[in-house]
């Protein structure tokens, strides 16, 4: 996927998604570089976008370990007929107010949100998820103050302990927490189980 180049003179803290994504160039890059030498808070903002592109499977280009070319692969297939998906994807990423936050689940695996107010929308991922019978399925919510509000199932990962396929959910309000609950198949349309995770978006 072709990551787009960015406008010259963005402020440069939010560079910090751009630049872990490989989309900064020229005298961009170069700035960017000259301002990360000394920043106290850009290295763990580009290592923490840096970890997050790796799970969605967007991380800039690199030839993996031959162990890896498995895992690889079967993301690529996963992704295959979703382009435009990923498109927006990559965009959420590199708006300038994209925030990451991650936590264990009380099922174990972890979960990954990349959230922008600006787009209205998050990106969701995880890894490590346990495999559900086929009469259940995780489901995302957006948690407000009126209550939770669906967002999308979590797509089944590939294996176990593998990463789930990114999920793109727009609708996020200011104040939005994102939850996901295992609920029966198809999604409820408010939560019927406690959430096996909560990430509060600041």
């Amino acid at each position: 996927m072709r990551i787009p180049r960015l406008p010259l003179r963005r402020a440069i803290h939010d560079l910090a998604g751009a630049y872990a994504l490989d989309a900064l160039d020229g005298a961009e890059l170069a700035r960017f570089e000259r301002h990360l030498a000394t920043c106290r808070t850009c290295p763990d903002e580009v290592r923490g976008f840096t970890a997050t592109a790796a799970a969605l499977g967007l991380a800039a280009a690199a030839t993996p370990p031959p162990s890896l070319k498995g895992r690889v692969l079967a993301d690529v297939a996963v992704l295959a007929g979703a382009r435009a998906v990923d498109a927006e994807i990559a965009a959420l990423l590199t708006e300038p107010d994209a925030r990451v936050a991650s936590a264990a689940t009380a099922a174990g695996g972890s979960a990954t949100v990349v959230a922008s107010s600006r787009a209205a929308a998050v990106v969701f991922t995880s890894v490590g998820l346990p495999e559900l019978p086929p009469a259940s399925v995780y489901e995302l919510w957006f948690i407000g103050t009126g209550g939770a509000r669906p967002a999308g199932l979590v797509p089944a990962a590939s294996g176990a302990g593998a990463a789930t396929p990114p999920l793109r959910a727009p609708g996020l309000e200011p104040g939005d927490a994102v939850g996901v609950t295992v609920e029966p198949a198809g999604g409820s349309a408010a939560p019927t189980t406690t959430p096996i995770v909560v990430l509060a978006l600041r």
